[in-house]
């Protein structure tokens, strides 16, 4: 439960920062991959099967191991947040934040009074014997928000979004934002790629990191070479399924 946050601690250092997605929804997989080299594992609960047991299970499970690890919630609401931080979480992504004001209600529903509206009733830390005063004091200084630009309206709030007093990373949804474009998957179009450049420009000015996930031609190494701090690049699922077409295939002739 005390454990610093990794992630913030990387980015604070300077460091770029690499990720996987978990949709395993398992504590088994993020002991698997804790050690490995990644920076942060997310479990993401917006597009996963995770449940907030599931999700207390994986986090559990990371606390031997010198690795971040985020959640990705459905969306900005403040009973699911408040449920999650009291899980362990120390580092939310939050989908689709249009606005400054939306940031700041996110904000807000991290953090505990004066500062925020978060309720009080952290009874993992508890349950541990950790005092309240010392989970409080831990949290204010080892929450991560992150807020996702996914839309041409959050490309254009975006340094306003970031400038927000506890928005601590964006990260682009590359996806969602060729689709709000009307334009799905066309990771090329000059309007696609001006509005991600957008959203890194805000991040920049506001003096925040900006992450994305690789998209069309843009693999992890260029778009760290963009600018881009995070960059969550592979799914537990796929890095499990492209080892298996590879052993198959290297043994292809052997089995006839």
């Amino acid at each position: 439960m005390r454990k610093p946050n990794q992630l913030k601690r990387r980015l604070a250092s300077g460091k770029n920062a690499f990720g996987i997605w978990l949709h395993s929804a398992h504590a088994v997989t993020v002991e698997a991959l804790a050690d490995t080299g990644y920076d942060c594992l997310i479990i993401d609960n917006e597009h996963g099967p995770s449940s907030l047991e599931q999700t207390r299970a994986q986090l559990q499970a990371s606390m031997p191991y010198d690795c971040g690890m985020c959640v990705r919630i459905p969306w900005a609401d403040p009973v699911y947040i408040k449920q999650v931080l009291d899980l362990g979480a120390d580092t939310l992504m939050v989908p689709m934040v249009e606005t400054a004001d939306a940031a700041r209600a996110v904000v807000s529903a991290c953090r505990y009074p004066p500062e925020g509206k978060r309720g009080m009733g952290p009874w993992r830390a508890m349950a541990q014997g950790i005092a309240v005063d010392a989970y409080i004091a831990h949290m204010a200084e080892n929450l991560f928000v992150i807020c996702q630009i996914e839309s041409p309206q959050a490309a254009e709030n975006a340094a306003a979004i970031a400038a927000v007093d506890g928005v601590d990373m964006l990260f682009v949804g590359p996806y969602d934002l060729s689709g709000a474009l009307g334009l799905p998957n066309q990771f090329e179009h000059p309007a696609h790629r001006r509005y991600v450049d957008m959203a890194l420009a805000g991040a920049a000015a506001a003096g925040k990191p900006c992450g994305i996930v690789p998209h069309g031609p843009h693999d992890a190494a260029s778009l760290f070479e963009r600018g881009f701090r995070f960059v969550s690049a592979s799914t537990d699922f796929g890095l499990m399924r492209r080892a298996a077409l590879a052993e198959i295939a290297g043994l292809a002739k052997a089995l006839g």
